[in-house]
């Protein structure tokens, strides 16, 4: 059963045919191989008037057959929403000065389902990296030509040993120095969160379907892993296909886009109701509309109000997104058998 299992993760493709047709016949046939197993430890139980092992083959012949409707009903939930979230974020995406297009899949259209959700990780992941760029443009306008700046804070007077002037006593000295220097730790941490989500997302896209699901499944064959099986098979299908939509649809400014459109004023820019990172996308590029170099046109309050904006859009979308995905992933672990306990109580120490 194991050997099977395994084999099912590299299911994508097995001579040339869909994933779903190599994986379903092998974690069907592995399931039955566990119903056989239990059947001959029944056999037993009877045989020898072992009432307690007799209860346990009945109880673990029904979980696998519950396990056997369930691998054959998540092809279908996976395949129906594969082409249920390509309706909602059909469209094309611009990213970095392209357009990235996300197929509308119909109904039964499986490939174009698949691909759909391919071309929406691609495009989470591009404008991610999108926003890293513009905030290391930023960092670098702020942190570029400052050497005479901080070289002033160092500068120390003194006559018969006594000090009488040092350029950090200087309050509007040290007050521009410490201004950009903290902007430039806060862009920092912006930048190291974008590169990490960019990485979960990536991790999200090759792992959930092809490695979580069937790995689920197995474990929760076996009595002892019954849970984490269930923690699996929820994870697998909450954090590809919940995260994702809810991470899109939390951002106003992230959503599938026409071609960028013709310069407007920048006074006659949307403004949401809570800051994101299109607000600073948006000024940056009606600066660089202007002409001349955008970036040092800015103001450094500016750039201070549009980082510290920033940094609530990027730590808090997110964090939504997973703790709603994560209350899917409770839910539906309870309908597959598995104790959300352990999960509820790790919940509450994060939040």
């Amino acid at each position: 059963m194991i050997v099977l299992s395994i084999e099912s993760f590299f299911g994508e493709t097995f001579g040339g045919e869909n994933w779903a047709y190599a994986w379903l016949p092998l974690c069907l046939l592995a399931i039955m191989s566990a119903i056989t197993i239990y059947t001959i430890l029944l056999m037993v139980g009877r045989a020898f008037s072992i009432r307690e092992l007799e209860a346990f083959a009945k109880s673990e012949i029904l979980q696998s057959a519950a396990t056997a409707f369930m691998a054959i009903f998540l092809v279908v939930i996976i395949n129906g929403a594969m082409v249920l979230t390509s309706q909602f974020i059909a469209g094309d995406v611009t990213c970095s000065g392209e357009s990235i297009h996300i197929p509308y899949a119909l109904e039964g259209e499986n490939e174009t389902g698949q691909m759909a959700m391919d071309e929406a990780f691609d495009a989470i992941r591009c404008r991610l990296q999108q926003r890293a760029t513009e905030i290391a443009e930023i960092q670098g306008a702020i942190m570029g030509g400052n050497s005479v700046e901080f070289n002033r804070l160092n500068i120390a007077l003194s006559s018969f040993g006594i000090t009488f002037f040092k350029g950090d006593w200087v309050g509007d000295w040290y007050e521009e120095v410490e201004t950009k220097r903290i902007t430039s730790n806060l862009a920092t941490t912006l930048l190291v969160a974008l590169n990490a989500q960019s990485a979960i997302l990536q991790y999200i896209k090759g792992n959930m379907i092809h490695v979580f699901i069937p790995l689920g499944i197995l474990l929760r064959s076996f009595f002892f892993t019954r849970n984490v099986g269930a923690l699996f098979i929820s994870m697998g299908l909450g954090m590809y296909f919940i995260f994702p939509i809810f991470f899109i649809l939390l951002d106003p400014g992230f959503t599938p886009a026409p071609p960028v459109p013709d310069f407007e004023d920048p006074g006659e820019n949307q403004m949401y109701c809570y800051p994101t990172m299109s607000n600073v996308v948006s000024m940056i590029q009606n600066y660089e509309a202007q002409g001349g170099n955008a970036l040092q046109n800015l103001q450094m309050q500016q750039l201070s109000n549009d980082l510290s904006q920033s940094y609530v859009s990027l730590i808090m979308h997110p964090l939504i997104a997973l703790f709603l995905t994560m209350t899917f992933i409770r839910y539906l672990m309870t309908v597959l058998g598995g104790d959300t306990h352990e999960l509820t109580r790790m919940l509450t120490k994060v939040v």
